[in-house]
C-alpha cells in the first residue's frame, strides 16, 4: 500500500555564529514550537562558542592557551569531552588532524583575512609547537594542560560538530523529528522531508552554483572540508585554511572531502584529516573509521566510497 505525504511547508531559521551561517530547516509541527526550539538551539550554539572560541578572551580554550607551559586549567566536562574526541582523531589519523594546530592557524590568519604567505622560517619555528601528544587531559580533575609555552589548541575543526549535536538534541526534546541543521557544509540530519530521506548536494569546489552530485541520507552527520571555503591566491597559487601539521602549509592533493557517518562530533575532524591525507590514504582512513565519503582531487577525479556508490547521483 502506497503512502501519500501531505505537502508541508518547511520552517527555516538562520544565524551567523562561529564564523559561519547555521541554517535550521524542519518539517512538520507548528511554527510556534519550531520558533521556540530554534531559539534554544541557537542559544546552545552560542554558549558552546563562548566556551570554545580561541578568540574570546574569557573562553576556556583561551585560558588553556594562555597557561600553556605554566599550569593546568580547570574546565567543564564539555570541553574535556571535545578535546578527548579531538585527541582520539589525532591519534587515529596519525596526526593528520591535530587539535594543537593553533600556532600555525594564528600565523596564517585565514580567519582574520591576512591573505599573505608567512615566512618559511616562521612556519618551521611554530610547526615545532604542534604536537597533540603534549596535550594532557585529566578527566578526573577536569583539567587541561599544554606542556610547552606557545602551544595553542584550536577546536574550530571539531566544535561545530559538537554544537550541531547539541542543537539537534533541542529539537528531539521538542518532539520535532524531521530536521536538518547546516553549519557551512557540516550537517546533522534527522527524519525525512516529504517522506523521503534528505537530499544533500555536494558542491563543485570551483563553481558554487553547481553540484558534482547528490545523495539521499537521513539520521546521520555530514562534514565537508574544502579548499574553497577560506583561501587567498598569491602569485597564482591558491592557499587555503586546511593546514597540514607536518608541513605547516595548506594540504595538497584534494580540493574537497565529504564524510558521512553516524558520529555526532567527529565527522568534521575526520573530514579535515581525510582532506589532508589525500585520496588514497584518505580512503583507507574512511574504511578504518567505518564512514562513507566522497573526495574530489585537484585533477578532477572523484572517489566515492563503496557504501555510497549506489546512492550517489553524479551530475552530468
Amino acid at each position: 500500500m502506497s503512502r501519500i505525504f501531505k505537502e508541508t511547508k518547511p520552517f527555516h531559521r538562520s544565524e551567523y555564529i562561529m564564523g559561519t551561517i547555521f541554517d535550521i530547516t524542519a518539517v512538520g509541527g507548528s511554527e510556534e514550537v519550531f520558533g521556540e526550539a530554534a531559539t534554544k538551539a541557537f542559544n546552545e550554539i552560542k554558549r558552546i562558542d563562548d566556551l570554545m572560541s580561541r578568540y574570546k578572551e574569557g573562553s576556556e580554550v583561551s585560558l588553556i592557551n594562555k597557561n600553556a607551559g605554566i599550569v593546568p586549567v580547570k574546565v567543564g566536562h564539555e570541553l574535556v569531552e571535545v578535546l578527548q574526541e579531538a585527541r582520539t582523531i589525532s591519534e587515529f589519523s596519525d596526526g593528520a588532524f591535530d587539535v594543537t594546530i593553533g600556532p600555525l592557524t594564528n600565523l596564517w590568519g585565514f580567519d582574520l583575512e591576512k591573505n599573505v604567505v608567512p615566512p618559511k622560517e616562521k612556519i618551521e619555528e611554530l610547526k615545532g609547537l604542534v604536537n597533540y601528544r603534549k596535550l594532557k587531559i585529566d578527566e578526573a580533575a577536569s583539567t587541561v594542560y599544554l606542556e610547552e609555552k606557545g602551544m595553542m589548541i584550536d577546536v574550530g575543526g571539531i566544535a561545530k560538530g559538537y554544537s550541531l549535536a547539541k542543537a539537534m538534541k533541542v529539537f528531539e526534546d521538542a518532539g520535532i523529528k524531521d530536521v536538518m541543521i547546516n553549519a557551512g557544509g557540516n550537517l546533522n540530519l534527522r527524519g525525512v522531508k516529504k517522506g523521503k530521506p534528505w537530499r544533500i548536494g555536494i558542491q563543485d569546489p570551483r563553481d558554487e552554483s553547481k553540484l558534482i552530485g547528490t545523495v539521499r541520507i537521513t539520521d546521520i552527520s555530514v562534514a565537508t572540508s574544502g579548499d574553497y571555503q577560506r583561501y587567498f591566491i598569491q602569485d597564482g597559487v591558491r592557499y587555503h585554511h586546511i593546514l597540514d601539521p607536518k608541513t605547516g602549509f595548506p594540504a595538497k592533493g584534494l580540493i574537497s572531502a565529504t564524510v558521512i557517518g553516524r558520529g555526532k562530533t567527529s565527522m568534521d575532524g575526520l573530514s579535515s584529516a581525510i582532506f589532508i591525507l589525500g585520496a588514497d590514504k584518505g580512503a583507507a582512513l574512511m574504511k578504518k573509521a567505518g564512514v562513507e565519503g566522497i573526495m574530489l582531487a585537484e585533477d578532477g577525479r572523484i572517489t566515492v566510497s563503496e557504501g555510497l556508490k549506489e546512492r550517489f547521483l553524479r551530475k552530468p
